[in-house]
């Protein structure tokens, strides 16, 4: 299996021909993040997850909107990362026009990561959440 640290300096260049900001590649050998100004590239973080790593969820969009990560009139998010949540409870909402629609958690477990930034536009199916459920507990 190929892995995407072999490839850096090839994915560099042509990240840096791109007006994107930020690559993000994740696959079974780890994640590798690349930050790109338009004239230089530089590796964010890269890891190598053990080969034991606990399976997590990853809680999608269901609809397109707009991601906010709290409700429009309260400052803090719902959820941070390191949270233990319970099952059906909101981690965040999709502002589809004037509707607000929450994003339950579809089990208790513990939040280990957020992969929208609050006000982004997503699209259905997008990962919003990273769940690592508590054992026995499943969606």
């Amino acid at each position: 299996m190929t892995n995407p640290l072999d490839h850096v300096e090839q994915l560099g260049a042509w990240l840096r021909d791109t007006d994107i900001a930020l690559l993000e590649l994740r696959g079974p050998p780890g994640t590798l993040r690349l930050s790109s100004d338009g004239t230089s590239v530089r590796v964010v973080d890269a890891d190598e997850p053990s080969a034991a790593a606990a399976p997590t969820i990853a809680v999608r969009a269901l609809s397109p909107g707009v991601f906010l990560d709290r409700h429009p009139l309260h400052v803090q998010p719902i959820a941070s990362i390191g949270a233990d949540v319970r099952a059906g409870e909101p981690l965040g909402f999709l502002q589809i026009g004037p509707l607000l629609m929450a994003v339950p958690a579809p089990c208790a477990g513990t939040l280990v990561d957020v992969h929208a930034a609050h006000g982004a536009t997503v699209g259905y199916g997008a990962p919003l959440f990273e769940l690592l459920p508590i054992e026995g507990e499943h969606p």
